[in-house]
């Protein structure tokens, strides 16, 4: 049974990938009992949850605010993961089966739905479908595995360069050219999509981030 203070992390959690809680926002316990409708405990303890995970600072003097990944270790994360989805994207092609590259194709298409309706949660959950499906199909444990020991910062890292206008149609476009490779069944074409796409991606968390360090 879920215990209360993981329903209200996971509450706080999902307002933070949206992007209703951005960085850098300071969360009060009072505002947050209003919001997850909880004891002022409770919301105490599901904050010492979600800052064991990366997600809230506690710092002096500024109390708990919605934590700001460093600008190093956001392009670090990108270098990888543009390394690691290349690989998985050239397994993918050669190992998935029709059923998981059927799958692949409907993320996509929910995204270009998302994005026209401009639903920003439908759009982080689309994409998190779109990386699940991609994992699911390379048929390496190493790989994922590496992969889930970074979502809770990528997620982060997500929902920070989405923030940025006009970046959502632009990661479409990237995402739609990776998932046309894989249909061409061109591993380099694949693998270059994938890296481009990181590229892209971390030059605009990495501006949203450095602007954010300046306003606080």
């Amino acid at each position: 049974m879920t215990s209360k203070r993981s329903q209200i992390a996971k509450t706080v959690r999902e307002h933070i990938l949206a992007g209703n809680l951005r960085p850098g926002a300071r969360l009060t316990e009072k505002a947050l009992c209003e919001l997850t409708q909880a004891s002022r405990s409770s919301v105490r303890e599901a904050l010492q949850m979600l800052e064991q995970e990366g997600y809230v600072s506690n710092q002096p003097n500024r109390g708990v605010r919605v934590a700001v990944l460093d600008v190093q270790e956001a392009a670090d994360i990108y270098q990888v993961r543009s390394v690691l989805e290349g690989l998985a994207a050239r397994n993918f092609i050669n190992m998935a089966t029709p059923a998981q590259r059927e799958k692949l194709d409907q993320t996509l298409s929910q995204l270009a739905v998302s994005v026209e309706e401009k639903d920003v949660a439908e759009q982080l959950e689309a994409i998190e479908l779109f990386y699940e499906a991609l994992l699911e199909g390379c048929y390496n444990r190493v790989l994922k595995s590496s992969l889930e020991a970074l979502h809770g910062k990528i997620s982060r890292l997500r929902a920070t360069s989405i923030l940025s206008p006009g970046r959502i149609k632009n990661t479409l476009q990237e995402m739609a050219r990776i998932g046309a490779a894989i249909r061409n069944n061109d591993e380099e074409e694949a693998w270059l999509a994938c890296v481009e796409h990181m590229r892209q991606t971390s030059a605009v968390a990495i501006r949203v981030i450095s602007h954010l360090k300046e306003r606080g």
